[in-house]
Formats: C-alpha cells, structure tokens, sequence
C-alpha cells in the first residue's frame, strides 16, 4: 500500500515545492493581524510586477537555490537548526499554536526565524513591499504549513519540527525529475521519518487526506494558484 500512496504523496509534495516552508485542521486559518514591518530583514527595491491574489503583487524575496533547481538531490529531514531561536522569541514548538493564534508580539519576532528558514533573503519572499498585511500566495501556504506541519507533525522520535527540517535554508526541497525516486525520497524520509503530535498512525493520508487528494494547496487547503 506504501507504494502507492507514496506515489501519489510524490505528485503532493511537488505541489509543495514551488511554495514557501508545516498541520492538523483543513481549513486555512487568517493571522487576526499582520505585523507592520518585519524585523531583522530588509525587502526587496521593488517587487515584480506578476500579479498575485487578492490584488496584490506577487513576492519577489528571491529564495536561494534549491535542491530541485539544480538536479541536486531532494533535501531530505534534518534536525532543526532553530529551536532554541524560536524558543527565545517565547514559543513552545512542543505545544505550538496555529500561527493565527500567536501574540503579536511572538508572531514579529518568529516571522524573520520563519525568512532564514525558508531561504529567502527578505521580508517579500512572503509578503508585499510596504503591505504586510496583504495576502499573497506564499503567504498562505506558509501559514498552512506551520498549521499543518509545525503543529501537527512530530519527528520520528516525537521530537518538535520547523520549517527548516525540510526546507533547511532551501525554498525548494525536490528534485522532481525522476518520479520512482520522488516516491522513494517520500517514503522513506516524509512517511519513514515523521510523526504526529496527535499521536495517531502517520501516513499519506495524514497530509492527503482520507481521498488522497493530490493537488492539496488548492484543493485542500483552497488556495489557487
């Protein structure tokens, strides 16, 4: 059954790849506030000029090469470099929150911890120049991500996840030219080395659902491209 599921899981996590950086609810969760600048990073001159949703236009925080930009191989789960950053900012990643649910005060702190692990080299990777508050694509699916993968997954050893145990300073993290080994990278390291804070049996489900829903930003999590 891995087999399969894991093939389908392959299609999933290159859906992944083109966003930004983790958990349980289905539903897209909206931060109540967004801060008004970003602290420790400086934004790009000028964003560029592709339209993004909702109106605004599209981030251009220039992330750093990844692994499936340059046939290199997928990154696979490392143990977080940036735990005890964020646990200085005042966030337990044992007991993490949806990201909506962060103070304020937390969520501007943890937001350019959030920029490094991700890989990109400003604020604008995410959000738009001088709008924090605007919504765009990556923003939304980083916010799916914590809510989906920092609260809701656990390593192997139960042990807390950020974003850069996957993504590791790399926006993108798969190598997607050979699918048979797109299905072998996802078995063994995103079904193989994860596990759920709920403490339920991890599987593709986990993050297909129960239909296997391949496209799940869109389709799941209802974020168009």
């Amino acid at each position: 059954m891995k087999g399969t599921l894991g093939l389908a899981a392959a299609l999933l996590l290159a859906a992944l790849a083109g966003a930004c950086g983790p958990s349980t609810p289905q539903t897209p969760t909206t931060p109540t506030a967004e801060p008004s600048a970003m602290p420790g990073a400086t934004p790009s001159a000028t964003p560029s000029g592709e339209p993004g949703p909702a109106g605004t236009t599209a981030p251009t925080g220039g992330p750093k090469t990844g692994p499936a930009a340059g046939g290199a191989p997928s990154q696979p789960i490392v143990a977080s470099k940036l735990l005890e950053d964020v646990k200085k900012v005042g966030i337990d990643l044992a007991k993490a929150p949806d990201i909506g649910k962060l103070p304020m005060d937390k969520k501007k702190k943890v937001m350019p911890i959030l920029q490094k692990a991700l890989g990109y080299d400003a604020c604008t990777g995410c959000h738009v120049e001088g709008d924090m508050k605007a919504e765009t694509h990556n923003k939304k699916v980083a916010r799916e991500m914590w809510n989906h993968f920092v609260v809701g997954l656990r390593d192997e050893k139960g042990g807390p996840l950020f974003c850069d145990s996957c993504h590791n300073g790399k926006n993108k993290v798969l190598n997607r030219g050979d699918k048979e080994a797109v299905k072998k990278f996802m078995e063994t390291e995103y079904e193989g080395k994860l596990s759920r804070s709920d403490k339920k049996e991890h599987a593709c489900s986990t993050c297909h659902g129960e239909s296997m829903e391949v496209a799940i930003i869109d389709k799941l999590w209802k974020i168009p491209k």
